[in-house]
This record gives C-alpha cells, sequence and structure tokens, in this order.
C-alpha cells in the first residue's frame, strides 16, 4: 500500500508544484502590471523596487494559486488514473474509492495547513509591506507625491491638487485645509488658494518642509462681509509631509495576533473621553508638570484616535471575522480533495489541458462563492460566522454525493 500511495503522491506533488508555479506567475504579472505605473511613473520609485514589490506579492498569490494547483493535479492524475483504467485495476484489487482517494486527502490536509499559516502570517505582512512600497518611495522623495491630475493627499493639514506638472513647474495648483478629520475644513485660515503657476522648491528632510513658490496667487477665505479674493504676484508655501505612525485599519493587513491586539485596543478607546485627553494635552503644552508631558498626552490622544475614529462598525466587524474567514480560505485544499477525485473520474480524459480549464473552473466558482459570503461581514450576529463556512459545507456535501455516483466508476 505504501508503494501505492507513493505512486499517487509523487505525481500529485510534482503537477501541483507546477500547477502552482504556473498560476503564481500569472497572478503576479497581473498584481505587476496593475501597480507598476505608480511604483515607476507616479512615485518616481528607482526599478530595484519592483523586486520588492515581487516579493511582497508572491506569498499573497499563494493563498490561491497553492488551492488551485492542488486542484488542477488531483484532476489530471485521477483522470489519467481512470482513463488508463488503472483505477479499474486497484478496485478489483479490492481498493475502495476512498482508500484511493487517501493520497489526495492527505496531501491536502498538509495544504490547507501550509494555506493557513500563509493566511494568518505571511500574507497580512506581504499586503503591508505592498501598501508601504508606494509611501516609502514617495517619503524618500516627496516632489513624487505632487503629480498632475491627482490629489497629493499625504501632506499635514492640507491637500493639494495640480492640474499639470512638467519638472518642478506646476500649472493650476489648488490648496485646501483640511481639518482634523482630513476632511476639507470649513472654519480654517482660508477656503482654498489658487495660484496660476508655482516652482517646487528645496525639501528639508530634517523638520520635513517642502517649499513652494506660488505665482499669481489668489487666496479665498469668507467673512461677515463676504467671500475675499485678493491676489498676490509671488508667494512661498511651506507644506509639511508628515511620517505617518499608524498604518490603515484593514484587516488583511493584520496577523491573527495584531488582530486580536488591535480588537483590544479599540475596547478600551471607546471608554476614554476623547474631549479629557485633548484638554489634558492643551494644559501639558501651556504648562508641562515636565518636560515630555505634552508629548505623551499627544501620543495618547493619537492612539486613542487610532482605534476610536477609524474603527466602524463595519471595520470592527470586519476584524471579528477575519480569523473565520482565514480559516474557511485556507480549508480550500481539503475540500479540493474531496471533490477532485469523482469529478476527475467523470472526465475520464487524457489531454490535460480539460482537466486543466475543469480545475480553474471549480476553483474559480468557489472562490467566488467565498467571496460573495465575505459580503455577510457586514451583517453582525452569529451569521457571518455560518455563512462564510457555507461553501466549504456545501463543496463537502457534493464531494459525498459524487463519491456516492462514482462508486462504481473508474
Amino acid at each position: 500500500m505504501k508503494t501505492l500511495d507513493r505512486y499517487i503522491l509523487r505525481q500529485l506533488i510534482g503537477i501541483t508544484f507546477l500547477g502552482v508555479l504556473s498560476l503564481t506567475m500569472l497572478l503576479l504579472m497581473g498584481q505587476l502590471f496593475k501597480e507598476l505605473h505608480a511604483l515607476l511613473v507616479e512615485s518616481g520609485a528607482p526599478p530595484s523596487i519592483v523586486v520588492d514589490f515581487i516579493c511582497q506579492v508572491v506569498p499573497f498569490s499563494l493563498t490561491f494559486s497553492v488551492p488551485w494547483g492542488f486542484l488542477t493535479a488531483v484532476l489530471l492524475v485521477y483522470g489519467r488514473l481512470a482513463a488508463d483504467n488503472e483505477l479499474t485495476s486497484m478496485r478489483m484489487a479490492g481498493l475502495s474509492l476512498w482508500r484511493l482517494s487517501a493520497p489526495a486527502i492527505g496531501l491536502g490536509i498538509a495544504l490547507s495547513a501550509l494555506c493557513y499559516y500563509i493566511n494568518i502570517e505571511v500574507a497580512p505582512r506581504g499586503k503591508q509591506a505592498m501598501s508601504e512600497l508606494v509611501m516609502h518611495a514617495a517619503m524618500d522623495n516627496p516632489r513624487n507625491l505632487l503629480n498632475s491630475s491627482q490629489s497629493a493627499t499625504k501632506l499635514d493639514k492640507v491637500q493639494v491638487y495640480i492640474e499639470q506638472r512638467d519638472g518642478d513647474e506646476l500649472k493650476g495648483l489648488h490648496v485646501y485645509p483640511l481639518g482634523e478629520d482630513n476632511q476639507i475644513a470649513d472654519n480654517g485660515d482660508f477656503d482654498a488658494i489658487h495660484a496660476q503657476t508655482a516652482t517646487i522648491g528645496e525639501f528639508d528632510a530634517k523638520t520635513r518642509i517642502l517649499e513652494l513658490t506660488l505665482h499669481n496667487a489668489t487666496i479665498e477665505f469668507s467673512k461677515s462681509s463676504g467671500t475675499s479674493l485678493p491676489v498676490i504676484g509671488s508667494m512661498p508655501l511651506q507644506v509639511h509631509i508628515p511620517i505617518r505612525t499608524h498604518r490603515k485599519l484593514k484587516p488583511n493587513r493584520f496577523t491573527n495576533d495584531e488582530i486580536a491586539y488591535a480588537l483590544e485596543h479599540k475596547e478600551l478607546a471607546d471608554t476614554v473621553d476623547q474631549g479629557a485627553v485633548s484638554r489634558y494635552e492643551q494644559a501639558a503644552n501651556t504648562a508641562p508638570a515636565f518636560p515630555c508631558a505634552g508629548k505623551l498626552w499627544a501620543e495618547a490622544r493619537r492612539d486613542t484616535d487610532y482605534y476610536y475614529t477609524q474603527m466602524d462598525k463595519k471595520n470592527y466587524l470586519s476584524f471579528k471575522t477575519e480569523g473565520t474567514k482565514r480559516a474557511s480560505f485556507a480549508c480550500a485544499c481539503i475540500v479540493f480533495s474531496l471533490i477532485g477525485v469523482p469529478l476527475a473520474i467523470t472526465a475520464r480524459r487524457r489531454d490535460t489541458s480539460t482537466g486543466f480549464a475543469m480545475g480553474i473552473l471549480v476553483a474559480a466558482v468557489y472562490f467566488m462563492a467565498l467571496v460573495f459570503c465575505d459580503l455577510s461581514r457586514k451583517s453582525s450576529g452569529i451569521t457571518p460566522y455560518i455563512v462564510l463556512w457555507l461553501p466549504n459545507v456545501l463543496c463537502a456535501a457534493y464531494a459525498l454525493w459524487q463519491h456516492a455516483k462514482a462508486k462504481y466508476r473508474g
């Protein structure tokens, strides 16, 4: 029996490896073409950053390519065994279909364990690293934040829109003040600044100040008597480019341990009086009890703001159910090992293209069902936890039915 298991496993592992490699390259090329313009053109990143991007995309792609490649291998291997009547010979030797499926099921369990580890540790870190590549490229050269027909949103307290850019010369510059919620403020020092042209000056890396010189600028601000529009021939404008201290609260960028930490701090932030923390910060800055009191209160305010203001109800539910989603996705290999064998016996064809196409189709339908069920995470209660497992339960039930139908085939 060990010889038979090794015979089937050797073929499954070889074809799975080739399938995973092919699908990973396909997914990688798609992501690369999607992000290449932002990396090289919009952010002015060096070509070497593409290598870093590839290293981060590959682990994330394995989440989908491993189950897909494994299903393709099961369909091809067992389809060939059925077509060559090898399964018939094995059945005549007294082996049941479930016993013949044991190598595929065992490999499926191992690959599901690998996928689960990728889902909870490797993929989130890679996803976060991918999101930071463009930001780091822009922070290294802040001039690349100012692009034609784009809004520069990574600036401090202002949002800048540029109509055209030619080198360091800007045409049609528009500056809008932002409030604490990063929305355009209605009660700022000005409503907007519009400049016919502007010139990008020096950037001070220590203070992170980018110098701009505005020409034929119009400062728009409202008074009780109406809107004032003074025009200035030439004026300097200093733009502060902060270093982001917190990452975006998206569950797919957090490992399971980090999700637990974020949920715990969200609950703590809900009990904090935001107004009191702000008052303590202002009082400490006015008459500090010790030199770093104001800084400590500012860090406390930013930390509570991070969880309190950014994790709304929808985002909170996504964090709560992310672990269930990852476990459900990781079970794909087990489900495919169950459903692949009877499907392969039903096909009974030698040509590899049919098995590969069937693998792509079945996996696509399965993952589309998982993505559709992912929408249930918007609702509270136990519903998301049930719905997220529904595709696996239905596929397992279908596999059992197919095994019963294929009992006398092969």
